[in-house]
């Protein structure tokens, strides 16, 4: 049955995958490859080699015939993938300009922009432009390594006023917005490595530029001030080629790929383009693929209402098998070494038995009471023997502990979640006792992540169900790992740190994975108030916030998301099949079972037995036609709720609006061919209750 209407928790877990635990590839390009594509495209849209090529790093959703990744992992097993999607952003010195900017802009000030919503008009605030990637370079480096502050993933209140303006247009699904734009960031971080560049692409044009051009760009990108965090060493640069197939045949490039290998040891991608091609077909792509919310709020203030964009059909197939070839032939490879290369050189000695004893041995010599009371600064929370920069908030790019954890964020990228989570543990316990308490949140939830991706690892026959985990097993997961974990970094973002927008994200990840797991073992008796407590502390939050930061509203479109999902999960209690269909029929619920006939006379002889024993007069009767409807009543409850919410807006038009009425029409139907005609004394039939009034809308 499609019952309840909404994101389906798998959609999330892609999501998820794409725009938080992918590749991150940095672009750059020469002036002369921007105008080849400009002339190329002919539209009015100025846009970049960037904006060009970052959608087509969802391979997903732009991929080519027989698209198939090959990923060998640790254990020497290989699986094939159907997709492997990258994101592209600009260059690292970019990214850190504008990361400088956020944080100046706290001293600065905030211009703002306007939105109309409902005749009234809202301030908002303006993202840095563009422009501010002239900061010079020691300056931004500088401020990411040595400032001890961390700034918030987003703006609550302005994330609420972006959806408030998107209410009102055509939007399928306003959640998985508001899911995107949460876990959607490019924000340079030391105690996660997710957002450090994996790759460098160069990509130049064959007949006007030259291999000096290249070198010099190169030298310039390695001589950067980069975070005394990030390893430049670890980075693989590579060349894409641009060449007009009409002039130039393949043999005459592949002697200027021969030349960049031998000279700077760097391999090549070759991409034809077909500058005559402006007559042929044209296919439209994506303008805003895996935007971040500044994104899309410079978009905003620049009045660019463009959402899409037309290519030529020859130069999307070109673009589309570069990319898989410089996956699979170089990226995935590269990735797969460096992983063998760390777990060679710092896991496994780690996890040897003379490695154990020397660690009990230090902890038994060196971290003694009085080494604990001695001269440490009060304001230092890491131990005298901490490899860590406290002044900083980093563990160094050489430090094992900073190399374990881009081991384990990169086997996460690989799928290989099993050796990712086990990686993640043990260097989990190094932050512990260096007493790194942001490195200590967020291994902690790349713990319950790692764990519940495993989970809820799809299997190749969809026909077949998986086994269901024993309640052992899930006792273990919850009580030992999610619960903890979970209070431990919410209390570590929230109150030491003030980071209470990653702990929205930590909250979001771990509800939607946890969804997951309910719908593909029908385990959600088992979950699902635990999702309801995470998604009520998250209404609770947003709320305090959005009543400080905007006053003036009486309504919150996050709220009215939130309120959503918390009946879209207690919908999905039950598995609707044709066999337990019957639950939303009241008249059939008198008659549980399909053979009916035993069970009857059985109720029947226990009734004759109850009334020659004790009878309570005052034991309530069994309400046999709501037995069952707990959960669906609930889940109408939240839906009717976040209907309030709606109606409040004023966005009673809306996609979103018609959909939630719909769920609630399907449990209680009110319309006039329906059971509550039979009976006008329901309780949905009355005036005065907020069913009548949402739907006399």
């Amino acid at each position: 049955m499609d019952y309840p209407k909404g994101l389906d928790p798998f959609t999330a877990r892609q999501h998820l995958l794409h725009h938080v635990f992918s590749p991150l590839i940095s672009l750059q390009s020469t002036h002369n490859v921007d105008i080849c594509l400009e002339s190329i495209l002919n539209n009015n849209h100025s846009l970049s080699t960037l904006q060009i090529f970052k959608p087509f790093g969802n391979n997903a959703k732009y991929s080519i015939h027989n698209q198939q990744f090959r990923i060998t992992n640790t254990q020497l097993i290989t699986k094939t993938y159907t997709s492997f999607p990258i994101r592209f952003e600009p260059p690292l010195s970019e990214l850190l300009s504008i990361s400088n900017a956020q944080q100046r802009k706290t001293f600065t000030g905030q211009k703002t922009i306007r939105i109309s919503n409902n005749n009234e008009t809202s301030r908002l605030p303006l993202p840095p432009p563009a422009t501010a990637a002239t900061t010079t370079a020691t300056a931004a480096a500088t401020a990411v390594t040595e400032s001890s502050s961390l700034d918030q993933l987003f703006s609550i209140s302005s994330l609420e006023l972006y959806l408030q303006h998107l209410a009102n247009q055509e939007t399928d699904n306003l959640y998985l917005t508001f899911f995107d734009k949460i876990i959607t960031t490019n924000k340079l971080i030391p105690f996660e490595t997710f957002n450090h560049p994996i790759s460098q692409i160069f990509v130049i044009d064959f007949e006007n530029d030259t291999i000096e051009e290249l070198r010099k760009s190169i030298v310039e990108f390695r001589n950067y001030n980069f975070p005394k965090f990030f390893q430049i060493d670890d980075l693989f640069i590579h060349v894409f080629i641009m060449f007009d197939s009409t002039k130039f045949k393949a043999n005459q490039v592949m002697v200027l790929v021969n030349e960049i290998k031998a000279k700077l040891t760097i391999n090549c991608t070759l991409i034809p383009i077909n500058k005559d091609s402006n007559n042929g077909k044209f296919v439209s792509i994506s303008a805003i693929e895996n935007c971040t919310i500044e994104e899309d709020l410079q978009r905003m203030t620049l009045n660019d209402a463009t959402e899409s964009f037309d290519i030529p059909e020859s130069l999307d197939i070109a673009i589309r098998e570069a990319i898989y070839e410089y996956i699979n032939k170089f990226l995935i490879p590269h990735m797969q070494a460096k992983i063998r290369s760390w777990d060679d050189q710092m896991l496994q000695p780690r996890k040897s038995i003379t490695n154990r004893f020397f660690s009990a041995s230090k902890k038994l010599f060196n971290n003694s009471d009085s080494n604990l009371l001695s001269s440490t600064p009060l304001h230092s929370s890491s131990s005298p023997n901490s490899s860590s920069n406290y002044t900083g908030s980093y563990y160094h790019k050489s430090t094992p502990e900073q190399i374990i954890r881009k081991l384990a964020d990169w086997s996460l990228i690989l799928k290989d979640f099993k050796y990712a989570y086990s990686t993640y543990d043990l260097v989990k316990k190094d932050y512990t006792n260096d007493r790194a308490w942001i490195y200590v949140a967020s291994t902690q939830e790349m713990c319950i992540v790692s764990l519940l991706l495993t989970q809820t690892q799809q299997i190749p026959n969809p026909s077949l169900r998986p086994q269901q985990p024993d309640k052992n097993t899930l006792r273990k997961i919850r009580h030992d790992i999610i619960e903890p974990f979970m209070d431990n970094l919410s209390y570590t973002f929230k109150s030491r740190l003030n980071l209470k927008t990653y702990s929205f994200k930590s909250f979001l990840m771990v509800i939607e994975l946890l969804l997951s797991m309910c719908q593909m073992y029908n385990i959600a008796w088992w979950w699902q108030d635990l999702i309801e407590k995470y998604l009520l502390l998250l209404v609770t939050d947003f709320n305090q916030h959005l009543t400080a930061a905007l006053p003036t509203s009486n309504f919150s479109v996050i709220k009215a998301i939130l309120l959503e999902r918390l009946g879209y999960s207690n919908g999905h209690y039950f598995e609707f099949t044709a066999d337990n269909s019957f639950l939303l029929n009241r008249e059939k619920m008198v008659k549980v079972s399909g053979g009916g006939g035993e069970e009857e006379e059985e109720e029947e002889n226990e009734n004759e037995n109850e009334k020659e024993s004790y009878i309570n007069p005052f034991k309530l009767a069994n309400i046999k036609p709501t037995v069952g409807l707990t959960r669906l009543r609930k889940s109408a409850l939240w839906y009717l709720l976040s209907l309030k919410e709606w109606k409040v807006a004023n966005c009673t038009t809306s996609k979103q609006y018609e959909t939630l009425l719909q769920n609630v029409e399907f449990l209680y139907d009110f319309q006039e061919d329906g059971r509550g005609a039979s009976n006008g004394n329901e309780w949905y039939n009355r005036k005065d209750t907020l069913f009548s009034i949402i739907k006399d809308k």
